[in-house]
């Protein structure tokens, strides 16, 4: 029996179980320090964008794989 945390949406997958919204606020828990890291430690905002970028992608992809995989 395949666990359903998430459902598709228009463009996105929302949680549609328990497990679902830890998934989702384990993604943003994770990315608050580091934005949090690179802001302060960036010189301009196409510098502080660019530190993001590799986090913010992973974050995402690692998200998104999680959320098809769980999904209908």
């Amino acid at each position: 029996m395949k666990m359903i945390w998430f459902r598709k949406g228009s463009w996105t997958y929302l949680p549609a179980h328990p497990m679902g919204y830890i998934v989702t606020v384990m993604a943003v828990l994770f990315m608050v320090p580091v934005v949090l890291a690179v802001d302060r430690s960036a010189h301009s905002v196409t510098d502080e964008l660019y530190q993001l970028f590799v986090y913010g992608t992973c974050t995402a992809f690692w998200w998104k794989w999680v959320a098809e995989r769980t999904s209908l």
